[in-house]
């Protein structure tokens, strides 16, 4: 009688332990996994799948069945050591049955299991689904249930399964693991955040927009293809703020070879024109679509703004693209030990993609120079200093109005300063 009940409770603490590593695959099995195996032609994947579809259902099933054979596992023990040891038998059959159930029916089975969840979730799909089809009518009082108490306490609708912050999360763990190279995961990072950026942060400012006048003459057109390098310079009347088209660098030399007389405005081509706050993903399709490689940024007001390329785009996506015209310059260049300089000219995102995690500007300014208008609340002097958390800045040059060079010293973690944040140096000197 005692061989029969020992052997009816191991067999119950494994079935415990079936339920609990059940429950723990099929909350943790990655369904990408899953949906990759099945499209393979696994049927137990398929199986799997649908068990995950009907979650609510698959893990009510679940916690029924661990149930009822853990009470009739503790029943049973109960029995059984009264039978042998008498009115103390109900306080050693507890500590037995939750010692043996908590070890071999929960941690050891749910451990296992997670470490090879699709695997097992495959392994128990059929077992899954035909205790399913058993015990629908308790599942379903308790399904209901589930429902009530979730309308009664307000439960959330329409809940995505994962944010776009979490996906980031999971590409810097994955990463962590090896199953990504870090070239791999900065292009998905990229690809994650390229819809969120606008065409201002990477145009070519109207400043340095290298433009012509409509009426410019052929060797004065010439001589500017030839200095700047551009395969398409803009034409505009009057101002830059009325550009009304853009000349190949390969249409006018192919003219000019030819020995026939034109007019550069005669190869002028039509251009594209986009808002500043148009979305470069936007941008992108439209320029595809128009199969322009430049358009012109302009202002809520309608003047330029600045243009942009295609390859200027791309570059937020798959970083800087260098042809054999490009002088290949760092963002930054150091001159001493925690002592660089960089240019006012310097994109936020270039300057951020340098220094990876160890600094980062947080502007609303696309450029270096436009974070340091912030940071003094006006046009600085050549020679003025301001303090940060990270850097003692110094402007060492301007360009007129433009902010030229800059001088960044690094403030060590543990140094002892004084100056607040962001504070000016009165007398420019540090």
């Amino acid at each position: 009688m005692v061989i029969r009940t020992l052997v009816i409770l191991i067999i119950l603490v494994i079935m415990s332990a079936f339920f609990s590593a059940a429950e723990t695959a099929f909350t943790s099995a990655n369904r990408i996994r899953l949906k990759s195996r099945a499209e393979g032609g696994s049927v137990k994947a398929q199986r799997a799948l649908a068990i995950l579809e009907r979650y609510d259902k698959t893990l009510t099933t679940i916690l029924i069945g661990n149930n009822i054979v853990n009470i009739i596992t503790s029943s049973l023990a109960t029995v059984m050591f009264i039978s042998l040891i008498g009115d103390n038998g109900t306080l050693v059959s507890t500590i037995t049955v939750t010692f043996v159930v908590l070890i071999f029916g929960e941690i050891l089975p749910k451990t296992l299991s997670k470490l090879y969840a699709e695997d097992f979730a495959c392994a128990v799909s059929g077992i899954m689904r035909v205790l399913m089809i058993l015990l629908t009518p308790l599942s379903a009082v308790f399904i209901l249930l589930q429902k009530l108490v979730t309308r009664l306490f307000g439960g959330k609708k329409g809940q995505v399964s994962m944010t776009e912050q979490e996906l980031l999360q999971m590409i810097d763990e994955i990463e962590d693991e090896g199953v990504l190279e870090e070239q791999e995961s900065d292009l998905v990072r990229s690809a994650l955040e390229f819809d969120e950026t606008l065409v201002s942060a990477v145009i070519t400012p109207r400043v340095n927009v290298a433009a012509a006048e409509v009426n410019i003459g052929v060797d004065e057109m010439r001589e500017l293809f030839l200095t700047e390098g551009y395969s398409r310079i803009p034409l505009y009347e009057k101002t830059v703020d009325h550009i009304v088209g853009i000349v190949k660098h390969k249409d006018f030399f192919e003219h000019l070879v030819s020995g026939e007389n034109f007019y550069v405005r005669d190869l002028m081509q039509e251009t594209m024109f986009v808002p500043g706050l148009m979305k470069i993903s936007d941008v992108l399709r439209k320029m595809q679509k128009s199969k322009m490689h430049l358009a012109v940024v302009v202002d809520q007001y309608g003047g330029t703004e600045g243009i942009v390329t295609i390859e200027d785009i791309m570059e937020e996506l798959v970083g800087e693209i260098w042809d054999e015209n490009d002088e290949i310059t760092a963002p930054v260049r150091f001159v001493g030990e925690n002592v660089f300089e960089t240019s006012g000219e310097v994109s936020q995102s270039d300057f951020n993609r340098y220094f990876e995690d160890r600094f980062e500007i947080d502007s609303d300014s696309n450029t270096v120079g436009g974070w340091i208008y912030e940071l003094f609340g006006r046009i600085p002097k050549a020679g003025e200093s301001i303090t940060t958390d990270d850097f003692r800045i110094t402007v060492e040059s301007l360009d007129e109005l433009r902010v030229g060079k800059l001088r960044f010293e690094i403030i060590a973690k543990d140094e002892e300063n004084g100056d607040a944040p962001a504070k000016n140096d009165k007398d420019g000197v540090k």
